[in-house]
């Protein structure tokens, strides 16, 4: 069962394409947001997201910027061109893994 209205936030510097995996991921029922790093780091801030889905684009030391910010929120960090239904997949993966621990 997929975890629909699980809010996610997809970081990366392609806009044209985080746009894209946020169009998606919303048609599947998830509330996708995107953001540059900068807008990633400031929305970590102040608002709670329920996975971070990282851009495989990014350079080690952006994802290490993400993942820092993102502190105890569960990351999704991708390493390659990840088509929509392996994604889709991936999500549902580590959104059922996250309900599961905080289940124990």
């Amino acid at each position: 069962m997929a975890s629909r209205s699980a809010r996610l936030l997809c970081v990366g510097k392609e806009l044209d394409l985080l746009r894209t995996r946020c169009d998606v991921l919303s048609q599947s029922g998830y509330d996708g947001q995107s953001a540059s790093l900068e807008e990633a780091e400031a929305l970590l801030l102040k608002e709670e997201f329920d996975l971070v889905i990282v851009s495989a684009w990014l350079t080690e030391s952006e994802r290490d910027r993400i993942l820092a910010a993102a502190g105890l929120t569960p990351t999704l960090v991708l390493h390659k061109l990840t088509f929509a239904p392996e994604l889709l997949a991936e999500v549902e993966r580590r959104l059922s893994s996250t309900r599961q621990e905080s289940s124990k």
